[in-house]
């Protein structure tokens, strides 16, 4: 009886054994995994609001602001637990990992980019021949210069006047000659014969007209009036400016010029901030000019300059950093998550490696001309910096980041319809799996937008690259492709819980 009861006793400490053993080998492993798989999805939500973060910034020119970001690095809160968690053998080993700021790489990851572009000189006013009005702007000028000309002496008289019309779709301008006078009050006498000379007679219809009247008797002691008179003097001609904007006067007989002289040629140029314009000249419009009041030999024309240069323009490698997590995973497989420009990507110990949102890097196709269909092609560089060269945080606590914008550049590409024969744009990286990952991308995205038949990619050394050369690729040909590129610094510190 008694060896029985021991043999029974034995047998159920045997099957909880088996029990527990089971749920170490098959429970725990399952909730590890399930933990560890959602705190990757937790980490990856949060890489995605750091990069709506930093793209606030910059779509808003916030130059000197801060954001904070906090990142969780393991699964130590855990997310689903066991009927058993209360033993701690039970409990699945929490995750770590290890976050840290321009330690992606034991080398810098750069960008380059390299074109044969128009890009703005404005030291050099006089870079591109000037197109004479009317005409229609393919880029935005540096100057739209309107002359006045052929005055003539006879044309500076009180009663001489001149008007010039310079206009698009959405502004007008009024270039007019204007005579500028003097009032003052002179006196006329007048003899009506009447006892009472200044009152209302058919001489003087209306004596206090400009004021008050004065009876006297004339040198023959005949009864007088002197009634006042209003009389002008000439004192000049001024060249002046109405603006007309959506059909608003915003400016009205504003004088460029006071007291023109005859022989002398006139020259406004409506980029000047003083008129308004300078922002509503755009690629694409059309000005018109016309002489609407015309006064002798005077004249009104335009021409418009451009402050740029044909280049091959080569922007220096800019380091783009990277703000990076790396997970120690115990049951689930490591992956490391990682922000740099402007995307969000993923990288596994299993050579997958892709982005969950895309780089600053896009390409489309404008065909809204079929004759001239126009790439379009969109660099926005995001650099992160850090002044200690890097930080590095392990464990499984949370970590902030706190992340500045430092500096917002815009590359001088001039602003048209089309700036580029052909563009060259690489991401140099030593590592293998996020240059062939860059190289998908160029090929992807290029195919996705109905880029040129003569776009290529490649990999040449550690740099991935793409080459653009639009419909023409020939450094004789047309400029076919619109490139518009930024450059957004970002200073990013790393702090442990508490900092």
């Amino acid at each position: 009886m008694g060896l029985s009861e021991v043999v029974g006793f034995v047998l159920i400490i045997a099957l909880l054994m088996a029990v527990f053993s089971l749920y170490l080998t098959y429970g725990v492993p399952a909730q590890g995994r399930e933990n560890e798989i959602l705190h990757m999805n937790t980490v990856k939500d949060q890489f995605i609001n750091y990069k709506i973060g930093l793209d606030a910034l910059a779509n808003n020119n916030k130059v000197g602001t801060t954001v904070s970001n906090s990142f969780t690095l393991g699964s130590e809160a855990a997310y689903t637990e066991g009927v058993m968690a209360f033993i701690p053998i039970m409990k699945p080993v929490n995750s770590g990992g290890v976050f840290s700021i321009n330690r992606r790489t034991n080398e810098p990851e750069t960008l380059t980019i390299s074109s044969r572009s128009l890009v703005a000189d404005p030291l050099n006013a006089t870079a591109r021949t000037a197109e004479n009005l009317p005409a229609t702007v393919n880029y935005t000028p540096g100057h739209v210069f309107v002359t006045v000309s052929g005055i003539q002496s006879s044309d500076l008289s009180a009663s001489s006047r001149f008007g010039g019309t310079v206009n698009t779709t959405s502004w007008t301008v009024y270039v007019n000659l204007t005579p500028q006078s003097t009032l003052y009050q002179n006196y006329k006498s007048i003899a009506t014969g009447s006892a009472n000379p200044c009152e209302v007679s058919p001489q003087i219809p209306n004596p206090t007209q400009n004021g008050t009247p004065i009876e006297f008797r004339d040198a023959t002691n005949t009864r007088a009036c002197l009634v006042p008179m209003n009389a002008y003097a000439y004192n000049g001609t001024d060249l002046s400016l109405t603006v007309k904007k959506k059909g608003i006067v915003t400016m009205e007989n504003y004088p460029v010029y006071r007291n023109i002289q005859a022989g002398t040629p006139y020259i406004i140029d409506l980029m000047d901030p003083a008129y308004g314009l300078s922002s509503s000249i755009a690629p694409s419009e059309y000005i018109s000019i016309r002489n609407d009041l015309p006064l002798g030999s005077i004249a009104v024309t335009g021409n418009i300059t451009y402050n740029f240069i044909e280049t091959t323009y080569q922007i220096s490698p800019i380091t783009l950093g990277a703000v990076d997590y790396r997970s120690q995973n115990n049951y689930w497989i490591s992956q490391e998550y990682y922000y740099q420009m402007g995307g969000v990507f993923l990288s596994q110990i299993d050579g997958n490696n892709t982005y969950k949102l895309p780089p600053a890097i896009t390409f489309s196709m404008d065909n809204s001309n079929p004759s001239r269909p126009v790439t379009l092609v969109t660099v926005n560089a995001m650099s992160i910096t850090n002044p200690y060269g890097g930080s590095v945080v392990g464990g499984n606590s949370p970590v902030q980041v706190k992340t500045t914008l430092d500096s917002l550049y815009t590359f001088p590409y001039a602003d048209g319809i089309a700036n580029t024969k052909w563009i060259r744009i690489g991401v140099d990286t030593p590592d293998d799996q996020a240059r062939a990952m860059w190289k998908n991308y160029f090929d992807y995205t290029s195919r996705v937008a109905g880029l040129p038949d003569e776009t290529e990619t490649g990999i040449a050394g550690t740099e991935s690259y793409i080459i653009i050369h639009g419909t023409d690729a020939a450094d004789t040909g047309d400029y076919d492709i619109k490139v518009v590129a930024t450059n957004a610094t970002y200073a990013a510190l790393l702090y442990g819980v508490g900092g």
